[in-house]
């Protein structure tokens, strides 16, 4: 017993010896963007050579790699979680398809894009960044969720600090207390690029600026040795400084170039620089992370040398591992309330119903993740953010979640523009620009004002005001709209008339969710029609059209322009009636049914078309069309007319890249085989009187829509299309 007692009480005594010579040493991640993956190739190689890191000091991407390994991860956590994260959705500001309400899912289905020009009572509203981080900071408190509940980071498992810059002042601000996770995003929110973040009174942006390599921060921490990775680019020499964005990403290296010398130059003779390649890595390169873990694995190698006399003995490294693994936060806050800061125009008892979590249940990071996308993407928020902790008012001692709403000013009133050209490069061309303005609030109404605009080859200009009641809703508004159609009596073309519609819509119905909607309505219109080539259709020229109509619809798409899963089905019943003075007396009967199949890159969508017209008398207004792209390809647009007409298609593209982070314009290559007719009277339908026909397209997407250039092939007719604007 005497033995194992003197023998314990060497070990303390030679451990505390260790512990008073060993040198503390300190880790310092400096920004860069996407080149910050090298900082967990550097992690890697310090594990496996028992280096200690007992501090670490971080600046943009830096602070995360950083605060991921202060949270309790290892190398090869982090290196999951870099390689887990999709990074081409995750800088993408846009709010899911699937997500989205029903009414906004409505207005995609037209030519206008998503780009808003917005404003409010003082005049136009811009962003304070090109993006807003939602997603990016969602992501970011969920990784960080177990951490998030310590409020000193120096209780971490490894001491961190974040380093960010006042915008105000231009200062450094470091960071060592309060929520890791916003700590991190102020420290990453690249200026234009992410709005500012208001920290503990102060706006915050990224650390690049003030202190992009903060070795001080590690030594104020009580760093005796430091590791410093460093990924910043070196500045561009004089000859290549060749054009107008070489000047601008030359001005960005210089952005506390200074400053990343004047730490660099601090170095002493026992700390380490590690210098990772990244001459073929971009900023924005993060769809390479195995690249960069594997530069900075091979930059760490290289130095390998100077980092060894700082390893431990296997005993003291599995000491170090397991008193780190001890401080890690594990546990997941108990909730003693969910407080919502509604700081917008949407009422609290909408985002109320949105929230799963509830008083007494354990915090569940990525239940709450997928509440707070759910929120946001009613659309009318600037960011929705929740933090964990006490919250102003609540008990002491009390830990919960306070969900924050930030309103969006530029969701309030904005409008749309859109651009919609067709060309088949010989007879036929269309083109088509629209223009929406849409006030969400009016007059603080909760109603839905919208008004659009088209002018082109047809003309349409009309108004609305929307109201939704849970989940019913009504609408009503006037229009005017000019379109020149065939008209037809007993079965025979007598004309082609302008015809001109100035009415009056009362529509109402019941929503489904955000994927469907049943819509009753009932119209009346004052129906001009002048001739254009042939004999006047009807002695009066001056004719009223009274129709009721009942339209279901359901859309689960997650995208309008070339889908890759969802559906989306419309059937209606249209009945054109004597009373209120109408002059016609036929239905209509038509719909369409979309859905895409996804293998890969490679997506196989499938779509079929009907429409029904009956006899009334005789006259109708609704005569169905066939011709140009995916409408029987090769033909004419609008060749074939009919009262009555069925189509299909199977249309498959290729995405050419992969998806992109930040910036992303997919190429596509595709092809279709289509089959369809129309027919005058329902005695000439048959399977073998379809007409088929093909087409060859390739198309990319931009900022005003697809642009897509194709070939089309049909019995009776070939030709060449430029389409800009959506095909599905």
């Amino acid at each position: 017993m005497r033995k194992i007692l003197a023998f314990f009480l060497l070990f303390l005594s030679a451990t505390a010896a260790w512990a008073q010579d060993a040198p503390k040493i300190g880790l310092v991640l400096g920004g860069g963007g996407a080149k910050g993956f090298a900082h967990v190739g550097v992690l890697q190689v310090l594990e496996e050579h028992r280096i200690p890191v007992h501090m670490v000091a971080g600046t943009s991407m830096g602070a995360v790699v950083g605060s991921l390994y202060a949270s309790g991860r290892d190398a090869n956590g982090i290196a999951l979680v870099a390689q887990e994260i999709d990074w081409a959705t995750i800088f993408n500001d846009a709010i899911p398809r699937e997500r989205q309400p029903f009414r906004r899912k409505r207005d995609q289905r037209d030519i206008l894009i998503s780009y808003r020009v917005s404003f409010d009572d003082k005049g136009l509203v811009l962003p304070k960044g090109v993006l807003r981080g939602q997603d990016l900071f969602l992501t970011l408190a969920e990784t960080l969720a177990n951490a998030r509940t310590v409020d000193d980071f120096d209780r971490l498992a490894t001491p961190f600090r974040a380093v960010a810059t006042d915008i105000v002042t231009g200062e450094g601000v470091v960071m060592g207390q309060g929520d890791i996770a916003t700590a991190v995003f102020a420290s990453m929110a690249v200026p234009g690029g992410l709005p500012p973040v208001e920290r503990d009174g102060r706006l915050l942006v990224d650390g690049m600026i003030a202190n992009n390599v903060p070795v001080d921060v590690a030594r104020s921490m009580g760093a005796d040795v430091v590791i410093v990775v460093d990924v910043s680019a070196p500045l561009r020499k004089r000859e290549n400084i060749n054009s107008f964005l070489a000047v601008i990403d030359q001005m960005q290296l210089l952005l506390g170039r200074e400053t990343v010398d004047r730490q660099l130059q601090s170095l002493s003779g026992r700390d380490v620089l590690v210098k990772p390649d990244i001459d073929d890595l971009g900023a924005t390169d993060f769809d390479k992370a195995d690249l960069g873990i594997a530069r900075g694995r091979a930059a760490a190698l290289a130095v390998i040398d100077r980092l060894k006399p700082l390893a431990l003995s296997p005993q003291d490294w599995a000491a170090f591992v397991a008193a780190r693994a001890a401080r890690a936060p594990h546990s997941k806050p108990t909730l003693d309330f969910v407080k919502i800061d509604n700081r917008s125009d949407t009422p609290t008892e909408q985002i109320a119903a949105l929230v799963t979590a509830r008083a007494g249940q354990r915090l569940d990071a990525p239940r709450m993740t997928e509440d707070l996308r759910n929120i946001y993407a009613l659309g009318s928020f600037r960011a929705v953010r929740y933090g964990i902790g006490p919250a102003p008012g609540s008990p002491a001692g009390a830990e919960g979640v306070t969900i924050l709403a930030l309103g969006d000013p530029s969701s309030a009133n904005f409008i749309q523009f859109g651009l919609g050209i067709a060309t088949d490069f010989d007879r036929q061309s269309d083109l088509r620009i629209g223009l929406a303005y849409t006030d969400r609030n009016v007059l603080g109404t909760g109603a839905e004002w919208r008004s659009d605009l088209r002018i082109g080859s047809d003309l349409l200009a009309e108004t609305s005001l929307y109201k939704q009641w849970g989940h019913h809703f009504l609408e009503f508004g006037p229009g005017w709209s000019r379109v020149d159609t065939n008209i037809y009596e007993d079965g025979t073309a007598l004309a082609e008339v302008r015809n001109e519609r100035l009415g009056v819509r009362l529509e109402g119905g019941q929503l489904f969710g955000n994927w469907g909607e049943l819509r009753l309505g009932l119209n009346y219109a004052a129906v001009g029609l002048e001739t254009k080539i042939g004999q006047p259709a009807f002695p009066d020229n001056q004719l009223q059209d009274a129709q009721w109509s009942l339209m279901f619809t359901a859309d689960t798409l997650d995208r309008v322009h070339f889908p890759t899963r969802g559906a989306y089905g419309r059937v209606r019943v249209t009945d054109h009636m004597r009373a209120l003075g109408g002059d016609f007396t036929y239905a209509v009967v038509d719909g369409t049914l979309l859905k895409p199949f996804t293998f890969g890159l490679t997506t196989v969508t499938l779509s079929s078309e009907f429409g029904f017209t009956s006899e009334g008398d005789g006259r109708s207004m609704g005569d169905f069309r066939l011709g140009g792209f995916l409408n029987l390809s090769g033909l004419q647009p609008n060749q074939l007319l009919g009262r009555h007409r069925l189509m299909g298609r199977a249309i498959i593209y290729r995405r050419l890249s992969y998806p992109a982070p930040i910036v992303d314009f997919p190429l596509y290559l595709g092809g279709s085989l289509e089959m369809g007719n129309a027919w005058m009277s329902l005695d000439d339908i048959g399977f073998d009187a379809l007409r088929p026909a093909g087409s060859l397209f390739i198309s990319t997407e931009t900022p005003l829509g697809p642009v897509t250039m194709a070939a089309g092939l049909a019995r009776g007719g070939g030709a060449l299309y430029l389409v800009v604007g959506r095909l599905f």
